[in-house]
């Protein structure tokens, strides 16, 4: 038996929803004395089974569907249409290798940070099936740290992250050099603002 939370994340649905498939009785469960749901492992299973063959009878349809990633991280950057330009780019990609350009998602901030608003909405899309592959122009768009981590976690909701361009090659060192001038922005960036909010509160 599992906790409503333990089933919903095995399902990778919310608690809202499991909820109310047990009210429309589109999944059983038990009840404890204290009243909270307990959900046997047959019918995760089914559940699981179900979803899997939903997808594959979905495939052709949701084949081509892509989704188009895009960051910039200054206000400077996007005044001047460089996320326009990088948004138009991969989506002449798209349009040469016949990928259905569904929905572009684009964020405004640095790549090391985890609340890109844009980022999350992608991430809850690509687990609902709305598409079948993420198109990005640069590896660092997406993401400075922890790139294969994140790729790893859509491909298993069956979506490919497609890089448009490959970033010049980096030596080892020079690469850590980048990255640690990256990290040093991102702080500078966050103390900027913390003390910008200080002067206007006081």
């Amino acid at each position: 038996m599992y906790s409503i939370g333990i089933a919903a994340s095995i399902l990778g649905v919310c608690v809202k929803i499991l909820r109310r498939w047990d009210k429309s009785n589109k999944i059983f469960c038990v009840r404890t004395v204290g009243g909270h749901r307990r959900f046997p492992f047959q019918e995760i299973k089914r559940i699981l089974s179900e979803k899997q063959y939903e997808s594959v009878t979905q495939l052709p349809e949701k084949r081509n569907k892509c989704a188009i990633y895009g960051r910039v991280s200054s206000h400077k950057q996007k005044k001047r249409g460089d996320l326009e330009r990088q948004v138009e780019a991969v989506k002449k990609y798209c349009e040469s290798n016949n990928l259905k350009v569904v929905k572009v998602y684009k964020d405004l901030g640095s790549g090391l940070n985890s609340n890109r608003k844009g980022l999350w909405r992608l991430v809850r899309d690509a687990k609902k099936g709305k598409f079948s592959s993420v198109a990005i122009n640069y590896k660092d768009r997406l993401t400075r740290f922890g790139y294969k981590y994140l790729e790893e976690y859509l491909s298993e909701f069956g979506i490919d992250v497609v890089c448009v361009n490959s970033l010049e090659y980096k030596t080892p060192e020079s690469e850590l050099v980048a990255n640690l001038v990256g990290i040093i922005q991102s702080f500078s960036g966050k103390l900027y603002g913390m003390r910008s909010h200080k002067s206007c509160t006081n």
